[in-house]
């Protein structure tokens, strides 16, 4: 099987980005517990800005799907979805070369 390597960008409401870094940091820990969850690293603007980007590798494809289909995902979307600007950007990557192999 082969690793999944994705970028997920959120971006918050004007006004509503604590609120949304809030919500994002209390799910991190529950998913990095999960099964197949090699990287999950959550970044913010480095201005203080509205937008958020997760940068994830997922263990298999099946990893990456169960991930998306549980329940504090959900949860979370659901907690999120008036707090955002609009629907999270998902882009899917190639490592080409990597500093730990």
């Amino acid at each position: 099987m082969s690793k999944v390597h994705l970028t997920a960008k959120i971006v918050a409401k004007e006004g509503q980005a604590d609120n949304v870094e809030k919500a994002l940091l209390a799910v991190v820990p529950t998913v990095r517990a999960e099964n197949g969850c090699l990287r999950y690293d959550l970044h913010r603007d480095s201005r203080g800005g509205e937008d958020f980007l997760f940068y994830e590798i997922w263990e298999s494809p099946e990893a990456l799907k169960a991930h998306g289909q549980s329940a504090h995902m959900n949860a979370m979307r659901e907690q999120i979805k008036d707090l955002v600007a609009g629907p999270t950007q998902i882009s899917f990557w190639r490592a080409v070369d990597r500093m730990d192999g």
